[in-house]
């Protein structure tokens, strides 16, 4: 009988727990190392939204992780309306667009449960020095959530250098309807979102690209000026956010996974899905020998295409995002996201380069 791999994982996130849930259904007892305290503990409560048009092909992004890995996910709301706004522009996409759900360490948070799928004890509060796991055993993942080990390895190229602030808002809203704003003035091309936790509370964020702590607080000023909203401010947050790819997802007995195996997309940062796949797709190369790139080929591919629109939004101009956001408001397009599986990632990264003002000429992933 072929005895069970021993495996390290390193961090507690998204793809670590969903790598030791695979794992454990194979029969694989792994060892988790986790630095924080408790699950979720290095992030900050704050939802998100799972928009369903940009995990295509995935229909359903919930359905897809029950069918697929059996993880059954409860989701703080569905997503029926999301309000697009740009500088001189605003468009409205309704139907059943997606799931809102929470991240950080409050219990009810994706990782908290994903946590309660597995049986494995998470050693927290542990300091772990990746190369010294690597001779202890046989494999080790690395789920860290950041990219130093990966650029240690020398796999690793940053492709989006960016801040985010944000923070938890007490007013009225619908549970039900989510914003985005895209306006250079504040964002560069970034965005800012709205995401509401239900219909007294929210989180407001802003992702911005190629600013410092200093251009962020005044990007953040600005966005709040604009916005005008009478809320009440609580539980301010900020923290650099850099997002790339690496050049192969195994260095040797290392499985890279999550945010330090380039599984965040690069144009609006979503990541929950891609990370959890890529780490139920780590456990399933390390038992079964099926190529890891192959299992996780459509996240890969879906995020080239996406690099290739993050390099035209680069060079949008305020009245670039005005036009293209004519389209949302065309029939056709409702249609196609609301009531087709068409993967309108692809399409998009077809059309982009129909509203910039200046071209890119190559894309390299």
């Amino acid at each position: 009988m072929k005895k069970n791999p021993r495996v390290a994982i390193m961090g507690a996130g998204v793809a670590g727990l969903a790598c030791a849930y695979e794992l454990e259904k194979m029969g694989v007892q792994p060892d988790i190392f986790e630095m924080a305290k408790q699950t979720g503990s290095r992030g900050f409560n704050h939802t998100l939204g799972w928009i369903n048009l940009m995990y295509r092909p995935v229909q359903d992004p919930v359905m897809h992780l029950k069918e697929k890995y059996g993880l059954k996910l409860r989701a703080m709301e569905e997503i029926r309306r999301v309000n697009f706004y740009t500088a001189n522009n605003s468009a409205t996409l309704e139907g059943k667009l997606g799931y809102i759900f929470l991240s950080g360490p409050d219990e009810r948070g994706i990782t908290s449960q994903l946590k309660s799928h597995i049986e494995t004890d998470i050693q927290y509060e542990s300091i772990t020095n990746f190369r010294e796991l690597s001779q202890n055993y046989d494999h080790v993942v690395v789920a860290t959530g950041t990219p130093e080990i990966p650029k240690l390895c020398g796999i690793w190229k940053t492709d989006i250098s960016g801040y985010v602030r944000g923070a938890t808002v007490k007013g009225n809203f619908d549970p039900k309807t989510v914003g985005m704003w895209m306006e250079k003035t504040y964002s560069q091309s970034g965005y800012g979102y709205f995401v509401p936790w239900n219909d007294r509370k929210g989180s407001l964020i802003l992702n911005m690209l190629e600013v410092g702590e200093y251009g962020a607080k005044l990007c953040w000023d600005n966005f709040i000026d604009s916005l005008g909203w009478d809320v009440e401010y609580e539980e301010f947050y900020e923290t650099p956010h850099n997002i790339g790819h690496v050049s192969k997802h195994q260095v040797e007995n290392l499985y890279f996974v999550g945010l330090a195996g380039g599984f965040l997309d690069p144009l609006f940062a979503f990541g929950s899905i891609e990370c959890l796949a890529s780490g139920a797709a780590a456990a399933q190369s390390i038992v079964n020998g099926k190529d890891f790139t192959k299992l996780t080929h459509m996240w890969l591919r879906r995020n080239q295409q996406l690099l290739m629109m993050r390099r035209y939004v680069d060079k949008f101009k305020d009245e670039d995002f005005d036009r293209a956001f004519e389209v949302i408001k065309t029939p056709g397009f409702r249609s196609l996201v609301t009531r087709t599986n068409v993967n309108i990632i692809y399409l998009l990264s077809k059309l982009t380069n129909t509203f910039a003002s200046k071209k890119v000429d190559r894309v390299l992933y």
